[in-house]
């Protein structure tokens, strides 16, 4: 608001010393000064009171991982909240609840977690207890909530792993009356569920020492207006302060300030006064939510309109939090911020009453407040007028058409509409949003009777008002499109977009806005439009989500392929299980954070550390030359350094490390260091660009072939070619890096989440130029990992060793969500040069195809060879040349993720087919199912054949009758004829995904112990539990082959001293062969036990056996490796699938929506149903995103990278998955390769969603047609929404009524 400068000023009476609140019922009070603003709730709730449950992943209020339930008096309903972003002083009177003041393995689980856990709504865990803290809040204000509700109120919660569907429907099953839950005992010393009826010691109220920033402030509650004016009017000129109500903000705006001065004023009663009546009152400080909930009791348009608008902001926990002051606030301090409250308000003609601090009132227009100084001042109310003002002019034509008197008012009417076009369905800023408010005299050609309102938001920063089109539709008739389109070319002349390169492009967020006009005046002429057009005026409108599931399971087998709760499912649910980042700090513990490059391409001329480490609670800073080994964390062909050396590749490389007494110091401090750069190159980030220059390009490897390409290209009778380009992905993992390296006497204790602890081990050592058997690596489970903890957590874990080693303190490295993106490497960029010959039957008579991986500044990560075996799918291919190529770029070393180079080749050779039947003129599934595979076909690796029958014809049947797909392909036809503005589209995709563990080197090992006191069962084994189900698959092998029930058995940690040599969790590999050694070392049990129950004959039980065999000292522990390349009953195979997606797009947007997806996988005999039908959910959902709305952008000059954040980065929400959502796990097709005749589950859907991308492309080429644009054209991934717009062949000719 003021210059960065404070001083003190003259205390009053609402300057605040202690905080008092109640969490899980149990009193806290704290005092204000040790306690800094800096200081969120979610930080006090771990580390304060120690309830780990809570977790913080992206600490911008944008995956509600944090969620807590607040009842914020004893008036107010209880209600969601990010505890990130919400400094723990606001607390004041509070009641708080965390997911341990629900239930626990000791006292029971609150029913929600169990009906979470039941429905496979658990995979990793991380997101669990901000799920169910959101539905927790939810039904304590909406206890009879319809299904569509609680269909919705998911908007601010991220999920990477389960797809979301059993989410969903464990919390629609609350549907109707929820009846009162027995509340927990809690302990009132812990805040914990408390078994017993006495202390159990007290806890500690303060943070650990240098714990928080060295903050000099001063808080301030005011509960009256006046004591508010009075603490402004104290300030000083130069004094830097900030009023606070939700501070949502901040996770936007993460660096203003520093304050010197905060007031709280969510006491201030007058800031809260709203009423509904001749107009609408909503004060300043009123909570989105109550806003929202204020307006929809208005029988008002107006009214309703904006309510509408302002659900569309963030999500749950952000609307219940952020007021409509502090949103139209940042829009004050930041021009830039798109904001749908000030958007929503101006268009209604809202007025805005500030209040300076001398008491002088001022009433503005909001966008008069957009420029207003507020320096000491206050805003106090907001006013919406809910009628008309102006005197309107008669018509002349209705006089000359009416013998009689005529009502004026009797046909006019307030038209208000608002649009946010996102791209996702939630929880995003607009690319546009647009507000239109006209009155309209309905019944005299739809004549704008005054000046309308027409906003934009999105345009520029100083772009409000269409002035200009305003002023020339006064008394215009909307029904005249001679003088649309005169207003529309008025417009576009006023249109005038910046260009940023996070932003779409300046093109499309023209002519978006330009449709939207149109979609206005498609609204206001309603039934009178031709009913083609109509639907233009319309949102799309996804409804409720449904869902079916379908498994084959055998009873003979139990508990093996019965459909069991995850392993881990209720202590996720229930915020009891613990990752790295919960374990709590050990005596002498520091903390960590990087230096990042802010360019690529260039060498360091100097780093300056000096203001950095002349913070108070700065411990040290660590660099290249602090490595006592070799300064490589990455074992591959090409270092890739822990702290650069002097040169810089890309923007985001690791400098340096500065240590801390606290986080939040270590990353304030970080930010102090200076670095200044020389020998600057020029920064290409874009593969093609890179292309250009041929050192940038390499073969990897000779090209795989066989039989005459050549020669069967140049006679066949067509040969189509073509270039397909896919994007990059993040991981998006919930629990970003996190590494605690504890130095010990024998080594180094190393807490880290990773798929490979022996990749982790060697990369120690290794740094730290020790042995191997000095690094101790132990993994409970991890916090997601798809491919992007393979490699990548050894970043953190060798920096924080080098630290460790240098202080001799234990270290802890978490990495903020900002730098885990700009640090670490993504999903592999691909381009497809292709050529693909067909005969005059239309079969298929070769295939060449080059394939060019990104690798960011190195090929360590090009999986482009591994892509090949890929790129053929179902497809019977006489004759076929892959040729793998790296492209170097100056970004981070590209990574496995999820499906690496699979999806890619796979959606390249669909993309092909595409290309040919649009060329050939042929129905794409007609073309497709004239070539399939037969036994006999040549397959990648030559001379490779396909060894069994091809069952994609039949899959294909299947899925074709169970989707209805002939019938719902005449449908869409028959929608997309009636309908200009909305088209859907449907596309069948099959494929065939090659399951190879020979030839890799894969081993893991597992140990099981039986203890002989009371039968029951310890299980470690060398895979990563990451929310795969692996630990649930192991647990049901060993109970049926051991003969007991699941419950004797628990699985322990993952150790590098148990699983030695052991190979990366990772490829859809590890529960098979996890499995497989689990049946080995049974097999070895029950040798062992083999005389001892003939001994004791058949009515002995469980533990009178293993206690016999104890007493006869027989081993009750067995371990084994066990290695595929050495078992000759364990082959590669095919895992066999199809996908038929529909799709509705606006035309007039780009958006859409997935009306259906239906998924037959081919999982063999499931190990466990429920587990694998969760796989195969999320692994489509997760592609879903790669091919829609997950886009990465980098700065063209320095190659930061823009996409860095939960504001900018937008995977899949809840309401993005499809709306009827149908998984079949093919029935009747045991596996005899795989283990207990199971199959891979996954990866191979994440192939399948391609589907999404060529029904979009389905639905676009019907709008193309339409305008004249027939015939192939090319799309490059992901799908967005900007793209959808931008290929749809939309021009303002069309803007028909």
């Amino acid at each position: 608001m003021t210059q960065p400068q404070g001083k003190e000023i003259t205390p009053v009476g609402s300057r605040v010393s202690q905080i008092s609140f109640l969490i899980n019922g149990v009193s806290h009070s704290i005092s204000v000064e040790d306690f800094g603003p800096s200081v969120s709730l979610a930080k006090y709730i771990r580390e304060v009171a120690l309830l780990t449950g809570t977790k913080v992943s992206c600490n911008e209020g944008g995956c509600g991982a944090c969620i807590v339930t607040v009842q914020k008096s004893t008036n107010d309903k209880p209600r969601s909240l990010n505890s990130c972003l919400t400094p723990v002083l606001l607390c004041e009177g509070w009641s708080i609840t965390t997911i341990e003041g629900l239930g626990d393995k000791t006292n029971g689980y609150h029913p929600i977690q169990s009906k979470l856990a039941a429905e496979g709504g658990s995979q990793c865990g991380y997101c669990s207890p901000g799920m169910v803290m959101q539905m927790h809040s939810w039904i304590q204000e909406h206890p009879n909530s319809t299904h569509l509700e609680l269909d919705n109120i998911l908007d601010g919660n991220i999920c990477r792993c389960t797809g979301y569907r059993p989410i969903l429907e464990a919390f629609k099953s609350f549907a109707g009356n929820v009846t009162d839950i027995e509340e927990l005992k809690i302990c009132k010393s812990t805040g914990k569920a408390c078994p017993r009826t006495g202390s159990c010691g007290k806890t500690s109220l303060s943070l650990s020492e240098g714990s928080k920033l060295n903050e000099s402030f001063e808080w301030y509650r005011p509960t009256k207006l006046s004591e508010l004016l009075d603490v402004l009017k104290k300030l000083t000129s130069d004094t830097k302060y900030r009023i606070i109500s939700g501070n949502t903000g901040s996770g936007v705006y993460k660096n203003d300030g520093p304050f010197t001065i905060f007031i709280d004023v969510n006491k201030v009663s007058e800031l809260h006064e709203s009423s509904l009546g001749v107009e609408v009152v909503l004060g300043a400080n009123i909570k989105i939510t109550d806003a929202i909930n204020l307006l929809t009791t208005a029988d008002n348009e107006v009214c309703q309109g904006i309510a509408k608008h302002f659900n569309k902001i963030a999500g749950n926990g952000i609307r219940n939090q952020g007021s409509l002051a502090g949103n139209l606030m940042m829009k004050n301090s930041h021009m830039d911020f798109p904001s749908d409250v000030f958007l929503a308000l101006e268009t209604a003609g809202a007025m805005v009453e500030i209040v300076s601090s001398d008491g002088q009132l001022t009433v503005l227009t909001v966008e008069e407040f957009f420029a207003l100084d507020m320096v000491q001042k206050v805003m106090v109310r907001i006013k919406i007028p809910l009628g008309a003002k102006s005197a309107p002019k008669k018509s002349l034509n209705k006089l000359w058409a009416h013998a009689g008197p005529i009502n004026s008012k009797a046909s006019q009417e307030w038209k208000f509409r608002s649009y946010k076009i996102m791209p996702r369905s939630s929880n995003a800023h607009a690319y546009v949003n647009a507000g239109f408010l006209a009155l309209i005299d309905t019944g005299d050609n739809f004549r704008i009777i005054a000046k309308p309102r027409i906003i934009f938001g999105g345009i520029n920063p100083g772009f409000v008002h269409a002035k200009a089109t305003e002023e020339f539709l006064i008394g215009r008739n909307m029904n005249n499109h001679d003088m649309f389109m005169e207003a529309l070319s008025i417009l576009g002349e006023e249109l005038t977009p910046d260009d940023e390169p996070v932003l779409a492009t300046s093109l499309y967020r023209k002519q978006l806005a330009m449709g939207l006009f149109y979609k206005f005046y498609l609204y206001v002429l309603g039934n009178t439009a031709s009913s083609a057009v109509q639907s233009g005026a319309s949102d799309l409108d996804r409804g409720l989500s449904e869902s079916v599931q379908s498994w084959e399971t055998d009873e003979s087998q139990w508990p093996v392929s019965q459909p069991v709760e995850k392993t881990e499912a209720k202590v996720q649910c229930s915020g009891e299980a613990q990752y790295v980042n919960d374990i709590p700090s050990s005596t002498g513990e520091v903390h960590a954070a990087f230096v990042l490059s802010q360019r690529g391409n260039c060498d360091i001329d100097s780093v300056k550390t000096d203001a950095a480490l002349a913070m108070p609670g700065v411990i040290a800073y660590v660099d290249a030359n602090d490595i006592p080994g070799v300064n490589d964390w990455k074992p591959l062909p090409i270092p890739e350094p822990v702290f650069s050396s002097g040169r810089i590749e890309y923007a985001g490389q690791a400098i340096g490390l500065i240590v801390a007494e606290s986080r939040e110091l270590a990353i304030e401090a970080a930010k102090r260091v200076e670095i200044t750069y020389a020998n600057l190159g020029e920064v290409v980030t874009d593969m093609e660009k890179a292309m250009e220059q041929t050192e940038n390009v390499t073969a990897l490897g000779a090209p795989v072939a066989y039989g005459d390409v050549s020669g069967a290209m140049a006679s066949a009778d067509s040969v189509i070619s073509g270039r397909f380009k896919t994007g990059s992905q993040y991981h998006f993992y919930m629990e970003t890096h996190v590494s605690i390296v504890t130095p010990t006497e024998d080594g180094f204790d190393v807490e880290v989440p990773t798929q490979d602890i022996n990749n982790t081990s060697i990369a120690v050592a290794n740094v730290m130029n020790t042995s191997v058997n000095s690094i101790n690596v132990s993994v409970k489970r991890l916090g997601g990992g798809f491919g992007g903890k393979v490699f990548l957590q050894n970043s953190c874990a060798t920096a924080a060793a080098v630290a460790a080693h240098k202080l001799n303190r234990p270290v802890r490295i978490w990495l903020s969500l900002e730098d885990n993106m700009k640090m670490l490497g993504k999903r592999n960029p691909y381009l497809f040069e292709y050529k693909i010959g067909f005969d005059k039957n239309r079969k298929i008579v070769a295939v060449q195809s080059d394939f060019y991986c990104d690798g960011g500044w190195n090929f360590n990560g090009c999986d482009s060879p591994y892509a090949i075996f890929f790129g053929q799918n179902c497809y019977h291919i006489p004759n076929l040349s892959f040729s793998a190529f790296g492209v170097k770029t100056h970004t981070q070393a590209h990574t496995a993720m999820r499906g690496p180079g699979m999806c890619n080749a796979h959606a390249m050779l669909e993309n092909m087919m595409e290309q040919a039947a649009a060329e050939l003129d042929i129905n794409p599934l007609e073309l497709r199912l004239n070539n399939l595979m037969e036994q006999g076909s040549p397959v990648i690796p030559p001379p490779n054949i396909l060894d069994v029958p091809c069952p994609i014809k039949e899959i294909v049947d299947q899925i074709k009758a169970s989707s209805a797909y002939d019938q719902r392909i005449e449908a869409a036809s028959a929608f997309n004829e009636a309908n200009k503005w909305k088209k859907r589209g449907i596309s069948l995709v099959p494929m065939r995904y090659w399951h190879d563990m020979e030839g890799w080197g894969v081993k893991f090992h597992c140990l099981i112990s039986i203890f002989a006191d009371d039968g029951t069962i310890s299980v470690t084994h060398g895979g990563i539990e990451m929310g795969q189900g692996l630990n649930t698959k192991v647990h049901q092998v060993v109970a049926k082959e051991l003969g007991v029930d699941m419950s004797l058995i628990k699985i322990k940690s993952t150790m590098n001293v148990t699983n030695p040599n052991g190979i990366t969790t990772g490829g859809s590999v590890g529960s098979e062969m996890n499995c497989a050694a689990a049946i080995n070392a049974c097999a070895i049990l029950n040798s062992n036990l083999a005389p001892v129950k003939e001994k004791l004959g058949s009515g002995a039980t469980w533990k009178d056996i293993v206690a016999e065999a104890n007493r006869s000292n027989i081993d009750l522990c067995a371990r084994v490796m066990y290695a595929p390349d050495t078992d000759p009953e364990v082959r590669g195979y095919s895992v066999w699938g199809c996908t038929v997606t529909e799709v509705e797009v606006d035309i007039l947007t780009g958006e859409m929506f997935i009306v259906r997806s239906d998924i037959i996988e081919d999982a063999g005999l499931s190990t466990s149903p429920q587990v694998d039908i969760g796989q195969v959910e999320g692994a489509f959902v997760m592609g879903l995103g790669l091919w829609t709305s997950e886009q990465i952008k980098f700065d063209p000059v320095t190659g930061e990278l823009l996409t860095k954040n939960s504001w900018e980065y937008k995977p899949p929400a809840a309401k993005d998955i499809p709306q009827d959502f149908r998984v079949t796990l093919w029935k009747n097709s045991r596996n005899p390769l795989g283990i207990l005749s199971s199959k891979a589950t996954g990866e191979p859907a994440l192939l399948m969603a391609v589907s999404v991308f060529f029904a979009i492309k389905d639905a676009i080429s019907h709008s193309r047609r339409e305008a004249g644009l027939n015939g192939w054209w090319k799309l490059d991934a992901p799908a967005t929404v900007e793209m959808i717009h931008q290929h749809s062949g939309v021009n303002p000719e069309q803007f028909v009524f």
